[in-house]
């Protein structure tokens, strides 16, 4: 087979990113006509858990958002109010907060809330993502005391030029994907566009109405449009300009708790414009690669709430408008070397500049964050690897206290692929501005959280044979994180922020996974267990008797499951996620309920492709929640039973 200088720069342009990984760093070079690409492999034998989401699992779920991708095939819980509604991800039963979202290494969480909503994260509009847990996130941000999703742009498929997704599904929901390829060995381009929207009238059964009966869900429509554009220009055989943009449009209706489902004087909506910009530039030659990017992001947020009382319609008795605009500055550089003898150096300097304007603050607040990293790693010959990292911030005028971090894997035998890990680190996060500024509730007294973890694993890898192959991967971790901020009600009847908790988070993760090839059939199979034991151990929990209780809306167990197997032109898939039962209360004597149940839903999908000349066509029919469970994932939340979807995929190649 050739291979073309075409087709390695594009197989490799989302792989050559400074902080694109957290694990062992192998450069591979590669001579083509003078050219050399420096690329980033992620090893089994790293001090840290990074872990790459499956490119068959994520071609499933291309239609789709990041929050559906994650709760269905990762040990990530996503807390879902709802489809087209709030999403947020927790790593290893810590809070939202605690998750940093990063796109092409630049952080997008809301400087004001401090977390990202997923479900406004079409699948389509990244090439890969890679998941840090733990203190595997420090070289790319701070804060991540739970982890850290990385989300990268780059060339989905070197033959594809054109690929396209359309959607049908239940109570009016509408999906277009598309993902477009042009360029040639000078200049790339890549363009990736989505459109998704629906009434969401699901059917439902009101429990919390007396007497209990079937409803259609309310005010709860959503619509969200969007496209990344992304040039890359090769000044030359070591030099690269690219420049990547992402716009999007979202608005949703919010709908009312299942006990207000019969009040027709409920309008509650969100509408948001969000404009993230990129460029970057990067040198690469021989043992060195220094990038550097300049960012700027934009976010509108608008909320609006109206409610009036059920005698007269027209007496409205709450009024709540609020107007958020949001603009931050990044700058980011990094310089990796790799040394003689095994030794690999790294260092980068991070500036974020956040200046938010909303009418919830008493005048415009901003954050000046400055960091430093310096990152020293080792390998001695492939078998024992250490990583040694420092990061230092800057922020608001004053130093952070410092986060080390430091790891250490071996491969105890030589003809096996079997690894072990350890490693530890420091770590803190910032309050978020609402935190601090809101009104009322707002605590600009507050003290970032900060933790210390502990993290160990093992991998084994086995091919058994040219048709079969596993992994069995088990990681354990040990968290204390202090400071924990809450939100806690006052006798004010508002809440307020304020630093309470010292929790103990502690776990497992399991995964086992089988693949392989017989004859024509192509088969996937991968299973997964978390154990996520999170607890207050503050004096105020011991005092309040709900020490040693598990957080709220933090399952103890969660799981799921993926399979796939594909015959000639004909593919099924199946998955099926478990989630535990979760806490909404401190204690056991809320007036409501105080646990959700536990719940399982399961989905499959059926297709068959046609190829005719350079033209590739698929049909699917897919059924969610196929045994019609009746759940709730959030507390007074309803979600919908049975649906199903069409798919139609057009790819030209």
């Amino acid at each position: 087979m050739t291979i073309s200088p075409k087709n390695i720069a594009f197989a490799f342009l989302s792989w050559i990113l400074f902080q694109e990984a957290e694990a062992q760093m192998i450069f591979d070079t590669l001579y083509l006509d003078e050219t050399e690409i420096i690329a980033r492999k992620y090893e089994r034998n790293a001090p840290t858990k990074t872990e790459e989401i499956d490119t068959l699992v994520k071609s499933e779920f291309n239609h789709l958002s990041l929050a559906e991708l994650l709760s269905a095939h990762t040990p990530v819980f996503v807390k879902n109010y709802g489809k087209g509604s709030l999403a947020t991800a927790s790593f290893r039963g810590t809070a939202a907060s605690h998750t940093k979202v990063l796109w092409n290494d630049i952080e997008i969480n809301s400087p004001m809330l401090g977390q990202v909503d997923l479900s406004l994260v079409p699948n389509n509009f990244y090439s890969h993502a890679i998941l840090n847990y733990g203190g595997s996130s420090l070289e790319n941000t701070s804060g991540a005391l739970g982890g850290a999703i990385n989300l990268f742009s780059g060339k989905r498929q070197p033959d594809e030029k054109l690929s396209f997704i359309q959607t049908f599904g239940s109570f009016k929901t509408f999906s277009s994907s598309l993902n477009m390829n042009l360029g040639n060995e000078k200049f790339a381009s890549l363009t990736s566009a989505h459109l998704t929207s629906s009434e969401n009238s699901f059917s439902f059964y009101n429990k919390a109405i007396i007497p209990p009966e079937w409803q259609t869900q309310k005010n709860a429509s959503y619509y969200n449009r969007g496209f990344t554009q992304s040039f890359t220009y090769r000044l030359s055989a070591f030099n690269e300009l690219e420049v990547i943009t992402w716009n999007q449009w979202n608005f949703r209706e919010i709908p009312p708790v299942m006990s207000s489902q019969n009040h027709d004087n409920h309008k509650e909506e969100q509408a948001s414009f969000t404009s993230r910009n990129i460029l970057k530039w990067k040198f690469h030659k021989k043992n060195s690669m220094l990038q550097v990017k300049a960012a700027w992001f934009y976010e509108d947020l608008d909320y609006l709430l109206v409610t009036a009382t059920s005698v007269d319609p027209e007496d409205t008795v709450t009024f709540i408008q609020s107007v958020n605009k949001t603009n931050s500055g990044f700058i980011k550089a990094g310089l990796t070397q790799l040394l003689s003898r095994g030794w690999t150096l790294s260092a980068g300097l991070d500036v974020a500049l956040n200046r938010v304007n909303s009418n919830n603050y008493s005048g415009i607040k901003s954050r000046n964050d400055f960091g430093l990293y310096l990152k020293i790693a080792k390998s001695f010959s492939g078998f024992v690897n250490i990583e040694l990292l420092l990061r230092q911030q800057f922020v608001d005028n004053a130093f952070t206290p410092p986060a080390p971090f430091a790891g250490i894997s071996v491969k105890p035998f030589e003809e096996q692929d079997l690894y072990l890990r350890f490693n530890a680190n420091y770590n803190y996060n910032l309050p978020g501005l609402n935190d601090l500024y809101w009104y009322p509730g707002g605590n600009e007294y507050l003290k970032p959280e900060y933790g210390i973890q502990y993290e160990g694993g093992i991998t084994y890898v086995k091919r058994v044979s040219g048709t079969l192959g596993f992994t069995v991967e088990l990681s354990g971790y040990d968290s204390y994180i202090n400071d924990w901020i809450q939100w806690v009600p006052t006798d004010y009847r508002y809440w307020t922020a304020r630093n309470i908790a010292f929790v103990h988070a502690r776990g497992l993760e399991a995964l086992g996974q089988m693949y392989g090839q017989k004859g024509k059939v192509v088969y996937k199979f991968i299973a997964r267990y978390s154990f996520a034991k999170s607890t207050n151990e503050s004096n105020e929990a011991k005092e309040g008797g709900y020490a040693g209780r598990q957080l709220i809306y933090v399952p103890l167990h969660s799981g799921n499951v993926f399979a796939y197997l594909s015959y000639r032109k004909f593919e099924c898939t199946w998955n099926t996620q478990f989630t535990g039962k979760r806490n909404t209360s401190l204690n056991d004597e809320s007036l409501y309920s105080n646990v959700l149940p536990a719940f399982s839903l399961s989905s499959i999908s059926v297709g068959k492709s046609f190829d005719i000349h350079s033209v590739s066509l698929e049909a699917k029919f897919g059924v969610n929640n196929l045994f019609n469970v009746s759940y709730q994932a959030v507390l007074w939340r309803p979600m919908p039973g049975r649906n199903y979807e069409v798919f139609v995929v057009f790819k030209w190649k």
